[in-house]
């Protein structure tokens, strides 16, 4: 995962998370739709990623990324 992530709030580096509880959706995953203009629109069709929290210890603020 990267380390290089800042808040864009208060510039403290980002501290990778797991996402925990139980939904009846099960597990949230991230798959491109095929649509070339989009948000993951350059993901191939097989791919699939995670949406990673990362939180900053000082803000508290949370952003959620794409990951493999």
């Amino acid at each position: 995962m990267a380390t290089d992530r800042e808040c864009p709030d208060c510039g403290e580096p980002l501290e990778a998370m797991e996402l925990q509880g139980s939904s009846s959706l099960g597990d949230v995953v991230l798959v491109a739709a095929g649509d070339d203009d989009g948000l993951l629109g350059g993901l191939r069709a097989d791919e699939v990623l995670e949406p990673v929290p990362h939180v900053c210890p000082a803000c508290r603020r949370t952003l959620f990324y794409a990951e493999e």
